[in-house]
């Protein structure tokens, strides 16, 4: 027998809330101001539920303003190569929406102290580089407009996020090294659940979270003779100083990059990927042609090119 269609009554009827709530909610609209909590419970459902939005609402979703706003959240630790990686990034972005027909806008905000100063321009989207598990309420209980995160993992399932697969490049890195124990030294991302995926795969003494190269030079030298995994161009290109580069693997953010030596091996997930893989979802969003029981994970995978992955 044929599953009949969900309807936005069914979702409305479900929750007890208003048809009006529920289009308000789905359309991603701001005429009306509804509570954080209802916006959730509402999308929630709709995802369980199977909801396929229908052409009206696709209509209705058509009529907008274009612009697109683009965050990078660093927090207070940041070094000045992990705000070159986000830029970069936030570059892409610009550069893919403006290819897809899109304005938009940039702000970098610290530990997001100042992220009120975000809202006086009206968004059909917004972008998040790199967030605290802690903000996220913050920013999704702003916001009425689809928001896509970059560069940050976490368990809640309504939002999406775009993000290397770390593990999966850390493996083939030890490939290209022919060692299963490497050193880790990266950068101090804000976010919590993506860092702790990435050092989950190292031994807690063979990590350095980077803060001053004095202290990089002391890890290395202590860690001469071994084999070590970068993450980053720029950090890759300060470790390059103190050991022989044939001894490490970079994961680069860069397509093709002159920071590091040309014969540095490198595992490539580039910025440009991920800008290609966040304007697609956001298309899907914003038309609301998304699969509403599709993942909201989304990781993306190197290519092998040459010596290096990427």
């Amino acid at each position: 027998m044929k599953r009949e269609k969900v309807t936005m009554k069914d979702i409305a009827d479900k929750l007890g809330l208003s048809l009006a709530t529920v289009s308000y909610v789905m359309n991603h609209s701001e005429k009306e101001k509804i509570s954080h909590d209802t916006r959730i419970k509402v999308l929630e459902t709709a995802k369980s539920m199977g909801y396929v939005p229908n052409q009206t609402a696709k209509s209705l979703a058509s009529r907008r303003s274009n612009l697109v706003g683009i965050i990078v959240n660093l927090n207070n630790q940041a070094s000045s190569n992990l705000k070159y990686q986000y830029l970069d990034l936030a570059a892409e972005l610009e550069q893919e929406l403006y290819l897809s027909g899109y304005d938009s806008i940039l702000s970098v905000a610290y530990d997001l102290e100042n992220i009120e100063m975000k809202y006086k321009h009206s968004l059909e989207a917004v972008f998040m580089i790199d967030i605290n598990e802690k903000s996220l309420r913050k920013v999704t209980g702003k916001y009425y407009v689809p928001v896509i995160f970059l560069e940050c993992d976490f368990d809640e399932g309504l939002f999406y996020k775009i993000l290397p697969d770390y593990k999966t490049a850390i493996n083939q890195a030890k490939v290209l090294l022919q060692e299963e124990s490497p050193y880790l030294v990266m950068e101090n991302v804000t976010n919590k659940t993506l860092k702790e995926a990435i050092t989950d795969c190292f031994a807690k003494e063979d990590i350095y979270i980077h803060h001053k190269d004095a202290e990089l030079k002391d890890f290395l030298y202590a860690k001469k003779n071994r084999k070590g995994i970068i993450i980053g161009d720029l950090l890759g290109s300060k470790v390059e100083r103190y050991v022989d580069n044939s001894e490490i693997t970079v994961i680069s953010s860069n397509q093709d990059t002159d920071i590091l030596m040309a014969d540095t091996r490198r595992i490539i997930i580039s910025n440009s990927q991920k800008a290609k893989a966040a304007v697609e979802v956001l298309k899907k969003l914003i038309t609301l042609e998304y699969d509403a029981n599709g993942h909201t994970r989304i990781l993306l995978q190197p290519e092998v090119y040459g010596n290096s992955i990427r």
